[in-house]
């Protein structure tokens, strides 16, 4: 997403060192079908980070992005090498040209909103995943401090600079390789391109299945979609000679893109083999335009797709810190006409940034000497790390904060390994394989005390800690894991659902268990699951517990707190609160009435026994009831089931 301006000029050869083939739409040698295509790829990102319902798969606009650039670069370093006039350090002349100067502004105009309307914590992570993004390595910092599906992730301004770091550090390697290909004899050039794209690709669907997040933000596992785009400059797919079969290739490849984005979702395992469908989509397109006019490459090269694609880079810059401070700023969801005015704003945004600050340094309006350049990058770059290392210094200005928010605002970074034993107990089927279960550890039970199992997603992990402090008579065996439901017949992560079917057939059919709690973030498509999956323990198990919701909000409960505390504004707790949950626990506790050994245990009607009222939010004074939208801290642990086992429940 970040090269794509610098094509103009540029045809692609059909073959390495064969006559070059016309593009389906020019204008001076710029390929307009393919600023369309940016335009294809960047508004349903734009939809997606704007939480459409219709467009849940709009991430996959990066992966069509990551294609083009792939295609794109790849041809100009080709034309360079044989023609002897590639420069490594002219070719990262461009790349700092292109790159650093739009980047550099989103990343100042970020830290001064960070700065008016972050909290410590929040500052501290901002300050953090800046250096990252100054340096390119983002998508190691996101891949170690969160999931890009997380809630958490919603917070965090900078975290779509992870696909540019993946960019950066490919065309750290990529040039060089073409380089020494070229100069060892082109034969080689394509079958050792093909080999590594291959590699890339099974490694993605090895790591998909294992570490997801790892296999969603490393460059080794992303660097076949860029190398698939480089196989098609390369001339690894003869030119189509018929028009039919283009008109049919072209129409398949914008299909692909347009089901990718109405039929993904943002909790499937991915990359892995589902990236295929917009790679090979993207594919196509360029393929097709490359071999001659097509209708959909005239589609693509109408005028308001074509600016649309020519802004691409400052809008993805821009859109998303847009929508973060925005979210912030109002401490309330972005609804239909909040999402219409980001839209525009993020439009406004990227058409200036594209006008005044991308087009001079293309045009070396600015900045034209390649020393001054680099001088000016390097200078930038150096004047934002000095910023972001005092606001690390700092503790994110806390001394400007009082004491108790700084306090409250802190758990948003709660640590939850030994508290949900994650990793050994609950798997992150993100992260997680399901070899990495310890049975050993997680069902091991103490002789002469009751069996209880616990099993179901996090919203059962976060139940354990209380669990085994306020009922240490029994044996609490946990079985966790994230990415489905404890529900027999349900959908979700392959390593979730195996542990799931674990827990309920195998364990439950070993007998010597005296009961299963079921817990998890239920919604309504699960009742019915939910009920056929107890009817079916009722027959194996004494004492069923089934765990409902939990009461949500809609920013990190430690925020809500911290930020009522600061700007004396209680009523932010009730109008922060989701709706949802409230429903879903009466439909649950109706569905389960009647059913023989069943208790149903409701958290949300233990923490707000008053609907219409602010809920419980804390333990006593100072801890945070839960960390972040509705996981509970050891402490909020402690008190629900202390709670639930004072009333006769368990």
């Amino acid at each position: 997403m970040t090269d794509l301006a610098e094509h103009r000029g540029y045809v692609p050869a059909g073959t390495v060192g064969a006559k070059p083939m016309a593009p389906a739409a020019t204008a001076a040698g710029h390929r307009l079908d393919i600023d369309g295509m940016r335009a294809l790829a960047i508004v349903p990102v734009l939809f997606f980070h704007l939480g459409s319902e219709v467009l849940k798969g709009g991430y996959i606009g990066v992966d069509v992005f990551f294609v083009i650039s792939g295609f794109l670069i790849t041809g100009i370093l080709q034309s360079e090498i044989q023609a002897g006039t590639f420069s490594l350090l002219h070719f990262y002349d461009r790349r700092i040209r292109r790159i650093f100067p739009a980047l550099l502004a989103v990343l100042l105009a970020s830290t001064i909103l960070a700065v008016v309307l972050l909290l410590p914590p929040d500052i501290l992570d901002f300050s953090r995943s800046g250096l990252a993004a100054a340096l390119f390595s983002s998508n190691f910092y996101f891949m170690s401090a969160t999931d890009y599906f997380n809630v958490a992730a919603d917070s965090n301004p900078l975290l779509h600079t992870w696909s540019l770091a993946v960019e950066e550090q490919y065309y750290i390697v990529f040039p060089l390789l073409l380089w020494a290909l070229g100069g060892a004899g082109r034969r080689w050039t394509l079958p050792v391109v093909a080999l590594l794209a291959l590699g890339s690709f099974v490694l993605s669907v090895v790591f998909v299945r294992s570490h997801q997040v790892a296999a969603f933000y490393m460059a080794p596992t992303r660097a076949w979609e860029l190398l698939v785009g480089a196989l098609l400059a390369l001339g690894a797919v003869p030119k189509i000679e018929w028009a039919w079969l283009r008109e049919t290739l072209a129409a398949l490849g914008l299909a692909l893109i347009v089901a990718g984005c109405l039929l993904f979702y943002k909790n499937m395992p991915f990359p892995g083999e589902r990236a295929l469908v917009p790679c090979i989509g993207a594919a196509l397109l360029i393929h097709a335009g490359t071999s001659g006019p097509t209708l959909v490459g005239r589609l693509l090269s109408l005028r308001p797709l074509v600016f649309i694609g020519l802004i691409s880079y400052s809008l993805y810059l821009w859109h998303w810190p847009i929508i973060i401070f925005f979210r912030i700023w109002s401490a309330r969801p972005v609804g239909v006409g909040e999402g219409a005015l980001l839209l525009v704003l993020s439009f406004a945004a990227a058409a200036l940034s594209w006008r005044y600050i991308e087009q001079p340094f293309q045009r070396k309006a600015v900045a034209a000497s390649p020393v001054v350049l680099r001088f000016s990058a390097a200078g930038g770059v150096a004047g934002l790390v000095v910023v972001w290392v005092g606001l690390l210094v700092s503790g994110g200005l806390a001394s400007a904060f009082p004491a108790g928010v700084v306090r409250l605002a802190g758990y948003v970074h709660y640590e939850d390994e030994a508290v949900y034993r994650r990793g050994t107990c609950f798997l992150d089927s993100h992260a997680n394989a399901l070899a990495d279960f310890d049975a050993g550890t997680c069902l091991a039970r103490a002789p002469g005390k009751p069996a209880m199992l616990l099993i179901g997603d996090s919203h059962a992990a976060h139940l354990w800690r209380g669990l085994a402090d306020e009922l240490p008579g029994a044996s609490i065996l946990q079985m966790t894991a994230s990415g489905c439901k404890p529900v027999l017949g349900g959908r979700g992560h392959p390593t979730c659902l195996a542990l799931m079917q674990r827990g309920l057939e195998e364990e439950t059919a070993k007998g010597g268990l005296d009961a299963v709690i079921l817990s998890a973030r239920w919604e309504a498509e699960d009742v019915p699951l939910l009920v056929a999956t107890v009817d079916r323990l009722a027959t194996r198990v004494p004492r069923i517990y089934v765990s409902g919701p939990i009461v949500e909000y809609r920013d990190a409960l430690p925020r809500v707190l911290a930020r009522a505390a600061l700007d004396n504004t209680p009523g932010l707790l009730l109008s922060q609160r989701s709706d949802e949950p409230r429903a879903v626990d009466e439909m649950v506790k109706a569905a389960l009435a009647g059913h023989r050994n069943v208790a149903y245990l409701s958290p949300y009607q233990t923490l707000c026994p008053q609907p219409m009222q602010a809920c419980r939010t804390t333990v006593g004074d100072e801890v945070p009831m839960q960390w972040d939208y509705g996981h509970l801290t050891a402490e909020g642990a402690d008190f629900l089931v202390k709670s639930w086992r004072d009333e006769g429940l368990l």
